[in-house]
């Protein structure tokens, strides 16, 4: 193996070490609070979504109203 090739697997390998040992640093989140966070964003996409709705339905019934259809 060439010493180009040699040295790019030692940079991988170290790469992935100093990877693997940040991930092990890491504090992960409980459960409960995966699942608060989750009812949040599933939450405000709702309300958004309703939100775009009546704004889409309020629009095109001004348009209807305006362009006489």
């Amino acid at each position: 193996m060439s010493g180009a090739i040699r040295e790019g697997f030692d940079t991988a390998k170290t790469f992935l070490q100093e990877a693997w040992a940040e991930l092990n640093r890491i504090q992960w989140p409980a459960q409960k609070e995966i699942q608060a966070a989750t009812w949040v964003v599933l939450l405000l996409v709702g309300i958004i979504a309703l939100f775009l709705f009546l704004v889409d339905t309020a629009l095109s019934w001004l348009l209807r109203i305006f362009l006489g259809n």
